[in-house]
């Protein structure tokens, strides 16, 4: 191959991880998935939990603004990145949860309750929100040593989430149902493989 040809190609390879990366910036993302939204009736709840919760947070009250009515953010320590309208920002406890990951979860749950059919809940997940959302069906310290005993012996995140969801007040579905009657709609940013 000639050098002109190996710039071309270099060139492109660029220019398609450059597409790539931008596409997939949460930003990016949460703004076109909630163009897919329909219009909500009612009161919007913004609850946005994991380590970019205060980037896809701000995409979305970027993208909607005074239309939610109110929210809670809550992300690792550390990763918030200062105020974003009203809404309540909270930086808890990972991959650890702590009494902040509870606390926070607790101030969520408070927004989402007393809500109508014609209300809607917007859950933005992305990595770290399974430690850093929280309540706890055991107490805390229990949940807390469990974690760490996962963690020192190697049990990746699917094995860790499989053993939360069973202690957890909020996980495998039960905050949408605390949620009812609202509409939840999630928006989930994985890191984690399927």
């Amino acid at each position: 191959m000639d050098s002109k040809t190996l710039q071309t190609l270099r060139r492109d390879a660029e220019d398609i991880c450059r597409s790539a990366i931008e596409a997939s910036v949460p930003d990016a993302v949460i703004q076109r998935a909630l163009a897919q939204l329909p219009p909500c009736q009612g009161r919007t709840v913004l609850v946005s939990i994991g380590k970019a919760g205060w980037q896809t947070a701000k995409a979305a009250y970027d993208a909607l603004g005074s239309t939610i009515e109110h929210g809670v953010v809550v992300t690792k320590y550390g990763h918030s990145q200062g105020p974003i309208g009203d809404l309540a920002i909270y930086e808890a406890g990972h991959p650890v949860p702590d009494e902040h990951s509870v606390r926070a979860t607790e101030a969520a749950l408070a927004a989402v309750s007393g809500l109508s059919a014609r209300d809607r809940v917007l859950f933005l997940v992305s990595g770290g929100g399974s430690a850093l959302f929280e309540r706890p069906l055991v107490p805390l310290a229990e949940l807390e040593d469990i974690t760490g005993q996962m963690l020192a012996c190697g049990a990746d995140i699917t094995q860790i989430n499989t053993i939360r969801k069973r202690l957890s007040g909020v996980k495998g579905g039960r905050f949408a149902q605390l949620c009812a009657p609202a509409h939840v709609y999630a928006i989930l940013l994985s890191d984690v493989i399927g």
